[in-house]
């Protein structure tokens, strides 16, 4: 008979793993541990472990094959799982890549009444963990999350707070639900010292481009601490979608992401490209993961309403970096695959003039796990940026962006913007223009050949981004 996999309850888990063969048995059982965080929100937990438990489960059941792998929750707090025809070094990868889901997702860069709460990944044998068929060994397991908590512990009090990074991966998802559902998370700037996993291996891009990235965001971090303004806790965020031409359809069919940020009752509307006007790398961040989230509800909506319209997503490339792509790659991933490919297109903007073309690789090639096209958004005097770019769908730009002394004439402007549409001819890219304002322009800049066109002067923002009719 054909042994059960998958996702198993705790008595189906530990009979099947205690019948393994002898040479399964000889594997390890793999342990993902909540209880620190358990311990640190304190009465909270009630209110909070089934919410827990479904988020554990959810990012747990993105990594493994249920014809293969055996799975299962022990309780809110503590997952376990059981690779068995795997090799050592494929259970190492997808050991860490779990471990370092669930902490992207669930905890980043959280202080809770002054402690930093994390998970514990922890192996033991199968045969320690399932002593006899059909017996979950608890002793064993809670021993063995015990002693990886212990070398965390030690491993943490070796690290120099001093020369940690400015700041690691943000705090979003329980931070809210923690204080009250706010529709804005706190922002922190605390460091937090990387995981220690048992059996992990590092993973992510060559230290050359991680390098790059992290004297670009620290630099970024240092300068916005000099600025007065800064997105916080009682900041409002909300999110439009611009109505944009698809010249191939001659219609309305696609939609386009915009943050409105409003800082406080007397503080001035900052819109589009604004609302990240002297953000620190997390503060961007922060807009990044509400303007994701809320695009993967509106992704939910049109499947489940059976719609079809494009929908673009315009993100920091700061964002992107390997330290925190995950926070706005989860999201979106929790869509259907189907409606990702068919609908979805992530836009990069805000690169830097001279960013290398290992970094640029680097912050696409991440995009693939969520199976999305790619645009990257560039300045209107930089269309040579586009010969370094990896192969992308579609390059354009954003007039709210100009300078003062590029806001020419509509005469000059389009002999811009045809020059631009020429470098995305020479790379095999569509072309786009966002922030039109007035319609006679936009008749030229379709006619000139641009695929996609929005502002103003096409239409008004909307609510919700629906099919015309």
């Amino acid at each position: 008979m054909r042994r059960r996999t998958g996702h198993l309850p705790p008595s189906a888990f530990a009979s099947v793993v205690g019948g393994l063969g002898k040479r399964e048995r000889q594997t390890q059982l793999h342990v993902f541990s909540l209880a620190d965080f358990h311990q640190a929100v304190g009465p909270k937990w009630e209110r909070l472990s089934g919410l827990v438990e479904i988020a554990v489960d959810r990012i747990i059941s993105r990594h493994i094959d249920p014809a293969k792998d055996i799975y299962t929750q022990l309780d809110a707090e503590t997952a376990c799982l059981v690779l068995p025809r795997d090799s050592r070094k494929q259970v190492r990868a997808r050991v860490a890549a779990i471990a370092h889901d669930l902490s992207a997702y669930l905890f980043g860069d959280v202080v809770i009444e002054g402690r930093r709460p994390r998970l514990v990944a922890a192996n033991l044998p199968v045969s320690r963990a399932i002593p006899r068929k059909g017996e979950v060994g608890d002793v064993a397991i809670r021993g063995a999350i015990a002693e990886a908590g212990a070398v965390l512990a030690e491993a943490d009090a070796r690290v120099d707070p001093d020369r940690a990074p400015l700041a690691e991966i943000h705090r979003v998802t329980l931070a809210s639900m923690l204080d009250g559902a706010s529709a804005v998370p706190a922002i922190s700037a605390t460091s937090v010292p990387a995981m220690s996993q048992t059996g992990g291996a590092a993973m992510g891009p060559g230290a050359g481009v991680l390098d790059w990235m992290d004297e670009q965001i620290d630099a970024r971090a240092a300068a916005a601490l000099a600025k007065a303004r800064r997105l916080a806790p009682e900041s409002c965020l909300t999110l439009v979608w611009t109505p944009t031409w698809v010249t191939r359809m001659q219609a309305v069919a696609a939609f386009h992401a915009r943050v409105i940020r409003v800082d406080g009752e007397t503080a001035p509307t900052l819109e589009g490209v604004q609302a990240y006007r002297d953000a620190a790398p997390l503060e961007a961040l922060a807009i990044d993961r509400f303007a994701a989230t809320q695009a993967a509800a509106e992704m939910k909506m049109l499947f489940h309403r059976r719609q079809s319209v494009g929908l673009t997503l315009p993100l920091h490339w700061m964002s992107l970096a390997p330290r925190w792509r995950d926070c706005i790659r989860l999201p979106l991933e929790g869509c259907p695959a189907d409606i990702r490919r068919k609908l979805l297109k992530v836009e990069i903007f805000g690169l830097p003039p001279r960013i290398p073309a290992a970094t640029l690789a680097s912050l696409t090639g991440c995009l693939d796990k969520v199976g999305c096209d790619v645009m990257i958004r560039l300045p209107l005097a930089s269309p040579d940026m586009a010969l370094s770019l990896p192969p992308v769908r579609a390059i354009g730009v954003d007039l709210a962006e100009l300078p003062d002394d590029e806001r020419v004439g509509d005469d000059e402007l389009l002999a811009h913007l045809r020059r631009f549409h020429d470098m995305a001819r020479q790379i095999n890219a569509a072309s786009y223009v966002w922030g039109v304002r007035r319609r006679s322009l936009v008749a030229r800049i379709i006619g000139a050949g641009f695929s996609l066109v929005n502002g103003p002067g096409v239409m008004e923002d909307v609510g919700h981004p629906r099919p015309a009719g």
